[in-house]
């Protein structure tokens, strides 16, 4: 007679040796996968807007609400808001938040930038 577990005892055993097998592989490649991790991250840092180039900014940071030309989508509509909002209320909504926008969504010193770019949008 046949012993019915053996099929599926085979697969278990096989499964455990695999996975043994590319643990010890993955802990002797952690430290390459890890390097190649940060290069991709500082190649990130580095396609990011500067500081003062305020459309970088507001197409890095705004756009994905606010519409490719500003023309509102999830948020309001920006362009034209400097003609409702003056560049210090401005960067009060993009550092505290207001209605759906979260607060917080760039550094205070990016905000400021942002703001004083969309304050001339009239």
């Amino acid at each position: 007679m046949k012993n019915r577990l053996m099929p599926f005892a085979s697969i278990a055993i096989l499964g455990i040796v695999l996975m043994v097998v590319v643990s010890y592989w993955g802990l002797n490649n952690a430290d390459k996968m890890l390097a190649a991790q940060e290069g991709k991250g500082q190649a990130t840092e580095q396609a990011a807007p500067a500081a003062d180039d305020p459309e970088g900014l507001v197409k890095a940071s705004c756009v994905s609400c606010h519409g490719q030309n500003l023309e509102g989508g999830v948020g309001p509509e920006l362009a034209t808001v400097g003609s409702r909002l003056s560049a210090e209320q401005i960067a009060n909504v993009i550092n505290n938040g207001q209605n759906t926008m979260p607060a917080g969504m760039v550094d205070p010193a990016k905000a400021e930038v942002i703001a004083a770019w969309l304050a001339e949008h009239k």
